[in-house]
């Protein structure tokens, strides 16, 4: 009879690693949304053009190849073999220096802009996924407190004590319930798509959780003017990029000197007496007569130019962005004070439920406190939904976190 033993030991791994597999599958949002910044594609991608731009810079100061050159003429025998080497020289390169790593900052800051704005939506999306969850288990818990109803009902309509439509219209409210938790059901399964498409390769999630957070009050708006005008990542990107235009067009100007080619090599030739050899040195100079420079340099002028004016413009669009994200989370979160949470809707069901087994309503009367405590949890949930989206939507605007 063979041993049991490798079954047993292989039933011991299983019951340990599927527990750790499904506890992996569910994991904060905070960890999501890092992974999302930190390794998803749209990352990686946005983290790469900086590198291109890097290597793109570094060419441009690659000194010119040397170019070997031979001649021969046969009339009287002449043969010349020399190398030919352009001298970069009156401080291009150092001028292209300069405007390389000043289009490197601009790219970085680019880079740092565009992945602020992938972090802003992917925690837009977690936490979308986050309320349709929420959504789920509330119309779960509403589907399971009609379906103890129906139970109850079942049992009076056997005693006697109650009628087949009460059942019936119960069992009807639980369809209808039903329907609702399909429907939020299928919001999860989009926003879980929706994250999915921005998260790496092998990173496994299907739930997200979130850690219960106090409620702080954003900076005035002086301050939050002030903490965008310095963290917003745009910003900087244009303003390096005004500095690169002002050096690139100092670089167009300095090439408008002749760079020389030195010339170096050996000749060979026929006298009168014997064939000879001997030393060849030349120096060529382009003249700068048609192209100075000028028009690279006006261009890259023109270019700072939009620039400047790009940059003012945003500037002025933060500012609008800050006010208004700033007020629309003011009144989203008066709303949820206003609105007094779940506990009127659960005091209305137990209200009813009360007056129902004393005979004051009827079904009809109970099923309806039912449904109306359900769409106020619903429309709670919407409310604390539309908080969050403004938090994050002021935090767009601002350019950085302002709550953890």
């Amino acid at each position: 009879m063979p041993s049991r033993a490798p079954v047993r030991a292989w039933i011991a791994a299983c019951a340990v690693v599927v527990p750790t597999v499904a506890w992996a599958q569910e994991r904060p949002a905070g960890e999501v949304v890092e992974a999302i910044v930190r390794e998803g594609p749209r990352a990686v991608a946005i983290r790469s053009d900086v590198d291109v731009v890097r290597r793109e810079q570094h060419a441009r100061l690659a000194f010119p190849n040397p170019a070997l050159a031979y001649s021969r003429e046969g009339a009287g025998f002449t043969e010349f073999l020399q190398v030919e080497q352009p001298l970069p020289m009156f401080g291009v390169r150092g001028a292209l220096e300069r405007a390389g790593v000043a289009a490197s900052a601009a790219a970085e800051a680019d880079r740092d802009a565009r992945l602020w704005d992938l972090r802003v939506e992917a925690t837009r999306l977690v936490t979308r996924w986050v309320w349709a969850q929420a959504r789920v288990d509330a119309t779960a818990a509403d589907v399971g407190a009609v379906e103890r109803l129906v139970d109850v009902l079942r049992v009076r309509e056997r005693e006697g004590d109650g009628s087949r439509f009460d059942r019936l219209r119960a069992e009807q409210e639980v369809a209808e319930l039903k329907q609702a938790s399909v429907a939020a059901a299928i919001d999860v399964a989009d926003a879980r798509g929706s994250v999915a498409a921005l998260l790496p390769i092998g990173f496994g999630v299907t739930r997200v959780t979130v850690l219960a957070s106090e409620v702080r009050p954003p900076p005035d708006r002086h301050a939050l003017l002030t903490r965008a005008a310095g963290s917003r990542a745009e910003l900087r990107a244009l303003q390096f990029g005004v500095d690169r235009s002002a050096l690139e067009a100092e670089a167009a100007r300095r090439a408008r000197w002749p760079e020389p080619v030195v010339s170096a090599g050996l000749k060979r030739a026929d006298t009168e007496r014997d064939r000879e050899k001997g030393g060849v040195f030349g120096l060529n100079l382009a003249i700068p007569l048609f192209d100075t420079g000028a028009r690279d340099a006006a261009r890259w002028t023109a270019e700072g130019v939009r620039l400047a004016a790009e940059r003012a413009a945003i500037e002025q669009q933060v500012r609008a962005e800050v006010e208004r994200a700033a007020e629309a989370l003011t009144l989203r979160r008066q709303a949820v004070a206003d609105a007094g949470g779940d506990a009127v809707a659960a005091e209305l069901v137990t209200t009813a439920e009360v007056a129902y087994r004393e005979g004051e309503i009827g079904i009809v009367v109970l099923l309806d406190a039912v449904r109306t405590a359900s769409r106020a949890r619903m429309r709670d949930l919407e409310r604390r939904l539309d908080v969050r989206l403004a938090e994050i939507a002021l935090e767009r605007a601002v350019g950085e976190g302002l709550w953890p």
